[in-house]
């Protein structure tokens, strides 16, 4: 299937193709998924055993979940 690329309008008159905003929504749909994910990660750490079932000690839980959010 084809991706068809019609100008959006933007400020100033510029434009911005289609798939350069899709990149951008993408980009902060991951943002949001990765933010939520290091929270539950968070809650997570303060369950050892639960921790060990996932394979990973607190420490790694925590380093993991203090990242911000835009960082992988």
């Amino acid at each position: 299937m084809a991706v068809q690329t019609r100008p959006v309008s933007v400020s100033a008159g510029r434009y911005a193709s289609a798939p350069a905003l899709q990149g951008c929504l993408s980009t902060i749909a991951a943002w949001i998924i990765r933010s939520s994910e290091r929270r539950a990660l968070r809650d997570l750490a303060q369950d050892r055993r639960r921790l060990s079932d996932i394979g990973l000690s607190r420490e790694q839980a925590l380093r993991e979940a203090t990242k911000p959010f835009w960082r992988r």
